[in-house]
């Protein structure tokens, strides 16, 4: 059984199955399926994504996905992964600080957040903005 369940891994002749995708390229699939409506197959694509320089897109891109399905712990935990690898990440600084706005709580984390975004100049600015009002405006 042993032999059977390692060989599903295995291409013929014992060598491995290598992914013929490049995180980079996963991340792009992960987008398009994310546009089109599969957030399933979305979310693997992130997964698969998720190493080397493409990780804080690949969690952001996750914590997206779950923000829209209103699973907050997910989302939250996504962006803090996004944000533990690159602390300038404008994506993941914003969406955790507006994530923390519309569940009224760590209001002065989120501002230091979304501030920090700004300060980093992103385009468009004004997304960046309305977020920082969103939190103000809860304050």
């Amino acid at each position: 059984m042993a032999a059977f369940l390692l060989g599903g891994c295995m291409m013929p002749g014992g060598r491995a199955a290598v992914d013929p995708l490049t995180p980079a390229e996963h991340l792009q699939l992960a987008v398009s399926y994310e546009h089109a409506g599969k957030p399933d197959l979305a979310l693997r694509e992130y997964e698969r994504a998720a190493t080397g320089a493409t990780v804080a897109h690949a969690r952001t891109g996750q914590g997206n996905i779950h923000l829209a399905r209103k699973d907050w712990a997910a989302a939250e935990a996504s962006y803090r992964s996004a944000l533990a690898v690159d602390p300038d990440h404008l994506s993941a600084l914003n969406n955790l600080a507006w994530l923390l706005a519309t569940q009224d709580r760590s209001l002065e984390e989120a501002e230091r957040l979304i501030r920090r975004a700004l300060a980093l100049n992103p385009e468009p600015r004004a997304a960046y903005e309305d977020t920082l009002a969103a939190i103000l405006k809860q304050k």
